[in-house]
């Protein structure tokens, strides 16, 4: 779960460089939770953060790109959910 969160960390620190990305190199990612979320985040398809496992992940995936803050609330981890918070 650390290692998720760290990644998180790092995929949220890199968004606006993957902005500017294109979806190419989300395929290269091998966590297919990761992959998902970069997808959803890179295409602004919310449809990619359904297939996100992780239930934490999931949410902040929907917040993210679905603008929807109340999908903070669901998410379990504390500082997951501070961080998600703190995005809007």
């Amino acid at each position: 779960m650390k290692n998720l969160l760290g990644l998180l960390g790092l995929v949220v620190a890199l968004l606006p460089a993957a902005a500017l990305a294109d979806a190419s190199h989300c395929y290269a990612i091998k966590n297919a939770d990761m992959k998902n979320n970069c997808l959803a985040t890179v295409n602004h398809d919310k449809s990619r953060c359904y297939a996100i496992n992780d239930r934490d992940l999931k949410n902040s995936c929907l917040a993210q790109v679905g603008n929807d803050r109340s999908r903070c609330y669901s998410i379990q981890d504390r500082d997951q959910k501070q961080q998600c918070l703190a995005e809007f």
